[in-house]
């Protein structure tokens, strides 16, 4: 018995310890692919064979290894060729991992594939020719790579392909005809590639066995070639997104088997063909953004459409009460075209509706009743037509609405209750309209609104205490109404509030405590009400307001200091009650139209308190004369940095010419700071510009421009071509780094949103830092100048 075990242990042990030949090549492979995730993990060499490995499959009497699919596994490296030495492999899947390198020419050595995947992988360079030597292949996807070139004019001799996917390279040959030599073919896609511009080849109307043709995005130019009477197992056609012209081919009505054709982004023109009830397949057509006109024909109309895109064309005529009888409509985009009349009158009714859009026509009348009968629609944008008629009460139980923009019709009457407080809408448009009414109590429940617009209505009463609760409002704008009483105190709660604007109402009352919650508001417009009481010292504390307009109300009491604090475009409290002395930042010129109508208002400015005596006249004369001597020092110092930066450019050699250009940034930037004491954002801008001319070598107005000024110039120029091509030529391009930090500072003093803008103070502190050892931190996305700067808040001294 004893030497029958170390028999066992001594011959049979080593078998079943050793994988056999091909789990040995399998492993080779794994040793040569870098697995991240571990994916390979249990290939383990003392199995017996590898069938039971991941990603690898068998024959299950021969047990040889007959497909390999490693699809997600994220494994890196060249592409294993070793692979082809496995006799009965008739399938390699590598989709979606980091497969780089090039495809190699000898992988027709995989003499028995049928299909090869390597969509979503690094390849590179040019597609193998002898691809088309494997004589089995069936499928070929090699989609989402970086493949380059031309097409191999091999590929159109496979003799047995039915997909060919190359979508998603680099490929910049043309188009060729020769693919539809490939007569086996079912699926041809070479959509996103950028080929040169190309025709579709008259020589696809040969592929009668196919059933997808995706040309999406491939640069094609020309007409679409009258080739498709032969194609009747086609199923799938996209040829958007190029540049076709003309009309759409009659012979696409010959499609019989036809369920999706995708037209849009071209420039087609002229009407439709006719022929349309043949395609009694069809579901999905979307010609949209191109120029068709004329009438959408009843008989497409009548198919059982399940989306209809046909938006941004020149479309005009009724729609055919048809329409309405698909069982399957889902989607119906016609917006901007020429069309009219009314909605089919059982549009939904009969329908799973989820997207209606409508916009920008000329359709008139009352809504369907039963637009949402099937509880589906999400969206439903009717903005600029001619719709009258009130609100169908069953729109307000479509509780999955989540966008309703029903914006400037002829709407009237009141908003059904319900459709204030639906559960999902983010979006409640009803600007320009005649509706009237009171805003619902029941809005409380919108617990997802975001933008509530109904402006330029008559809606009238209260605003309810309940709009307190939508704590995702971020736009309330309800002007041009008839709005009364007091504002809710509730509405402190709205942290979220970006705009308020209920100017044109008669809204009365104060201003409710705690408004300092609004840390994101940046437009309040309260004009033209009944407001009384004071200003709240509190609007100075909303670091992001932008525009203010209390004018024509019936405040009372002194401006609040705090005001003081705010960087604004607009600023308005003229024609209240206001009394008292404008305070020391707003005794400006500038700032006069801000403060008229206020007939208790004192300032040093002319038209307010003409009874000042004359030591006050004398103190406001000395400081006007001191502000006149800062200008004039000013001038002075733009005038002597303009001719020393001319005189430098003159002479070549004598001086490093960055380092002075940056010591004179630096000598200008603390001539305006502590001369001028700049404490306003505009004179920041004013800097900037002289910056950004500098820098640029331009005017700040040139024709080159066209409608732009320098500042719009350089930021849409930066974005769209990078920095050197606003750079002055003649700056030495052995200091663009330095160059592209001053670059940088005029774009932060220019920036659109006075709170972007530094102070001078920080200015001239990043000029400083230029030439010295701290660097100016710029922010760099996508290797283009930021316009954004963070500046630090807590600097002492600092003025703004």
């Amino acid at each position: 018995m004893l030497l029958l075990l170390l028999f066992i242990f001594l011959f049979l042990s080593p078998l079943s310890l050793s994988v056999n030949q091909e789990g040995a090549l399998l492993l080779q492979v794994k040793s040569s692919l870098d697995d991240p995730n571990g994916f390979l993990s249990n290939w383990n060499p003392s199995d017996q064979t590898p069938c039971n490995w991941t990603g690898v499959g068998c024959d299950k009497l021969t047990q040889s290894v007959t497909s390999i699919d490693l699809t997600g596994a994220s494994v890196a490296g060249p592409f294993p060729l070793l692979l082809c030495s496995l006799q009965n492999l008739t399938s390699i899947i590598l989709f979606n991992n980091n497969i780089n390198a090039s495809l190699p020419s000898n992988i027709s050595t995989c003499h028995n594939l049928q299909q090869l995947d390597v969509g979503e992988n690094l390849l590179t360079g040019e597609l193998p020719e002898t691809l088309a030597d494997i004589p089995n292949l069936v499928y070929l996807d090699v989609q989402g790579n970086n493949f380059s070139g031309d097409i191999p004019e091999n590929f159109g001799r496979f003799p047995k392909l039915e997909v060919l996917s190359l979508t998603g390279n680099l490929l910049n040959g043309v188009v060729p005809g020769f693919l539809g030599n490939i007569s086996t073919l079912k699926q041809l896609n070479i959509s996103y590639n950028p080929f040169i511009p190309s025709q579709i080849p008259p020589e696809f109307g040969n592929l009668t066995n196919l059933e997808n043709l995706w040309l999406t995005q491939c640069n094609l130019v020309g007409q679409i070639p009258d080739i498709f009477e032969k194609l009747k197992n086609l199923q799938n056609l996209d040829v958007a997104a190029n540049h076709l012209e003309g009309p759409i081919p009659g012979s696409i009505t010959e499609l019989i088997s036809i369920v999706q054709i995708e037209l849009y982004d071209n420039s087609l023109s002229a009407v439709f063909p006719s022929g349309w009830s043949r395609l009694t397949a069809l579901r999905n057509l979307d010609a949209s953004m191109n120029k068709l006109s004329g009438k959408i024909p009843d008989e497409l109309l009548g198919l059982p459409l399940a989306s209809l895109n046909l938006y941004e064309n020149e479309f005009e005529g009724n729609l055919s009460e048809s329409l309405a009888n698909s069982p399957n409509l889902s989607e119906l985009r016609l917006f901007q075209n020429k069309l009219t009349g009314q909605l089919p009158r059982d549009l939904g009714k009969n329908s799973p509706l989820i997207w209606v859009d409508v916009s920008h026509n000329q359709f008139s009348g009352e809504l369907p009743e039963d637009l949402c009968a099937n509880g589906q629609l999400l969206e439903l944008l009717l903005i600029y037509n001619s719709f009258s008629g009130k609100i169908p009460e069953k729109l307000s139980e479509c509780t999955s609405l989540m966008r309703i923009r029903l914006g400037n019709n002829q709407f009237s009457g009141e908003i059904p209750s319900g459709l204030w407080g639906l559960p999902h809408v983010s979006l409640l448009e009803l600007v320009g309209n005649s509706f009237s009414g009171q805003i619902s109590s029941s809005i409380g429940g919108a617990n997802n609104l975001s933008l509530l617009i109904i402006a330029q209505n008559n809606f009238s009463g209260l605003i309810p205490e309940e709009i307190g609760m939508l704590g995702n409002l971020y736009e309330f704008s309800g002007s041009d109404n008839q709005l009364s009483g007091f504002l809710p105190r509730s509405i402190v709660n709205l942290t979220q509030l970006g705009t308020l604007d209920l100017h044109n109402n008669k809204l009365s009352g104060e201003i409710p405590l705690g408004i300092q919650a609004w840390k994101k508001l940046n437009d309040l417009n309260l004009a033209n009400n009944a407001f009384s009481g004071s200003i709240p010292a509190e609007i100075g504390s909303l670091s992001v307001l932008n525009y203010l307009d209390l004018s024509r109300n019936q405040f009372a009491g002194k401006i609040p200091l705090e005001l003081q604090n705010l960087k604004l475009n607009l600023f308005n409290l003229s024609y209240n009650q206001l009394s008292g002395d404008l305070p020391p930042f707003f005794a400006k010129e500038v700032y006069k139209n801000s403060f008229l109508g206020n007939p208790g208002l004192c300032g040093d400015l002319e038209g307010l308190c003409p009874g000042k005596d004359d030591s006050k006249s004398g103190n406001v004369w000395l400081l006007r004369s001191i502000f006149m001597l800062a200008g004039v020092v000013l001038i002075v110092g733009v005038v002597w940095f303009h001719l020393r930066y001319r005189n430098f450019k003159k002479s070549k050699g004598a001086i490093d010419k960055s380092k002075w250009t940056l010591m004179s940034f630096h000598k200008l930037g603390f001539k305006y700071a502590y001369t001028l004491r700049v404490n306003e954002k505009s004179d920041i801008y004013s800097f900037g510009v002289v910056i950004l001319e500098l820098v640029t070598g331009k005017r700040p107005v040139d024709s080159e421009f066209g409608e732009k000024d320098l500042v719009k110039w350089v930021a849409f120029t930066i974005d769209q071509k990078g920095v050197d091509h606003v750079l002055d030529p003649k700056l030495d391009s052995c200091f663009k780094e330095e160059i592209c930090k001053v670059l940088n500072i005029g774009l932060l003093c220019t920036s659109p949103l006075p709170i972007n803008r530094p102070s001078m103070r920080r200015v001239v502190k990043a000029l400083q830092e230029i030439g010295g050892e701290n660097q100016l931190k710029a922010i760099k996305k996508d290797g283009k100048l930021s316009p954004y700067y963070y500046e630090d808040a807590s600097e002492p001294g600092s003025v703004l």
